[in-house]
């Protein structure tokens, strides 16, 4: 009778304990931080380039942004497993100092290359941040209430992205770019107080094991070649010696990385994370995701600028559409992810995103922004919907003790796949203005709604399905490793 009056009953027995709740709420704050530092960044970039427009030319002041993204991608591996090595909270703790430090001294200088260099610190810092603060709080939770706890870091992210814009243009607006620094600076060093006394002593096993000092070099050599590639070869040119250079360097490094991981004693990268097929097919989903969301996110403040002639500050706010349903959203889709599983919530959502972004390319933008804002809503929808769900689907089936490597890794898919959506969207549009950029702008959708559609089908063909268990049975309970 028990049952039938409480259909889950492991649910109801695997609560959420308020100590889950205090550790996520101060670890997704650095998540909020991370968005609030690109949001911002956004809007204070041209008014940095005319503060330093007699020291450097526009090609050197572009590493202030991709001197950021690179560091922070290459750093992404190593970054995991340190944490695993040396603990979580201290990893996570010393990402905030070095990230808090270095935009305090950004906003206080008056020389571009200490800027880049500082940048470059708040990359690595990130690294160290992103997969760490979410290792932290899912091992609070348990497996089968995950889903929802990565809802709520996703709706507290869509918040993050929400007001990053507005408050960056505020900053600026009323104090100058320098405070954009200043604020992240010490917003990072708050959050690092209250981190040092809620986060307490480390209670998490280590890993004791050493770490494969030439393994670290090559992940790093590896993935910061190829991003360089990504990033910069619009700019060098795609034939260019450094583009070549860089693009062989990571041809000889790639192989030797993944050979030395699979046979040293002690990999970079624990091999068993890749015997779950969750895994896998997660990371790659979540590589299309970005991909489709970046060409799009990238692409269109393009669109704006060159066919509308908007200011940034218009632009800025024009966007906001993109992030108000996944704040009303998210943590009922991590409910349902529960429940249900990622794999349907995810075709669901490459699918929903995929039909917006036709839509709006063929129909919504030559009407007008107004029609492109209700379609921007709508596509919001989907785009929470992959989005946060091939993170979890990604992470669903791997155990805790290596959790941090895992995230990391999966992090790394993630940033690279918006590298390659910036990269494929900056190479469509090329050097257009006016109705020849509109035209090539076309296909920018078209790029979007493929990699959107590509990411539901490996999900739906390739993805582990729920287990015929019966109606109401958790996560947990269903093999989701081969």
């Amino acid at each position: 009778m028990s049952d039938i009056n409480n259909p889950n009953p492991l649910e109801e027995s695997e609560s959420i304990t308020r100590r889950a709740w205090i550790i996520l709420v101060v670890c997704s704050s650095s998540m909020f931080l991370i968005l609030l530092d690109s949001g911002s960044m956004f809007v204070a970039f041209p008014f940095i380039e005319d503060h330093f427009s007699d020291q450097a030319s526009r090609t050197t002041m572009s590493w202030v942004i991709s001197g950021f993204f690179i560091t922070m991608v290459s750093s992404l591996l190593v970054a995991g497993r340190a944490a695993d090595k040396f603990g979580r909270r201290k990893v996570f703790l010393s990402g905030l100092v070095i990230y808090g430090t270095a935009a305090i001294l950004g906003g206080s200088l008056s020389n571009i290359w200490a800027l880049i260099l500082l940048r470059a610190f708040q990359g690595m810092a990130i690294a160290m941040l992103s997969p760490t603060a979410l290792a932290i709080c899912l091992v609070e939770f348990p497996r089968s209430r995950r889903a929802y706890a990565f809802g709520v870091w996703g709706t507290i992210g869509a918040g993050a992205g929400l007001c990053a814009s507005p408050i960056g243009a505020g900053l600026v607006e009323i104090f100058n770019w320098r405070a954009v620094f200043l604020f992240n600076g010490i917003a990072a060093l708050v959050t690092l107080i209250v981190g040092r006394i809620v986060l307490g002593k480390d209670q998490e096993e280590r890993d004791e094991t050493p770490i494969d000092i030439l393994a670290a070099f090559l992940a790093t050599t590896t993935i910061a070649s190829f991003t360089l590639v990504l990033v910069q070869g619009q700019d060098w040119g795609w034939s260019a010696p450094p583009t070549l250079t860089f693009l062989f360097l990571f041809i000889l490094s790639g192989p030797a990385l993944v050979y030395r991981n699979t046979t040293h004693q002690y990999p970079i990268l624990n091999p068993e994370i890749f015997t779950s097929r969750s895994f896998n097919v997660g990371c790659l989903g979540s590589v299309f995701c970005q991909i489709g969301f970046f060409s799009i996110y990238f692409g269109l403040p393009l669109y704006m600028k060159e066919v509308w002639n908007w200011a940034p500050l218009r632009i800025g706010f024009a966007l906001l559409p993109l992030n108000i349903v996944p704040l009303l959203t998210s943590a009922i889709a991590g409910k349902i992810v529960d429940k249900r599983g990622p794999r349907s919530m995810i075709v669901f959502g490459g699918l929903w995103s995929g039909a917006a972004c036709i839509l709006m390319g063929f129909w919504l933008i030559d009407i007008g922004y107004t029609y492109l804002a209700l379609g921007l809503l709508a596509y919001g929808l989907g785009a929470m919907a992959i989005g946060n769900t091939t993170t979890i689907a990604t992470l669903i089936g791997v155990d805790d003790n290596i959790l941090a490597s895992a995230t990391s890794g999966s992090y790394t898919g993630r940033r690279l796949g918006s590298a390659l959506g910036a990269v494929l969207a900056a190479a469509i549009v090329g050097n257009k203005i006016g109705e020849d950029f509109a035209d090539a702008y076309l296909w920018v959708w078209v790029l979007g709604a493929a990699a959107y559609f590509l990411g539901a089908i490996v999900t739906f063909l390739f993805y582990p399905k729920q287990g015929s268990a019966p109606s109401g049975n958790n996560i947990e309970s269903i093999p989701f490793t081969d």
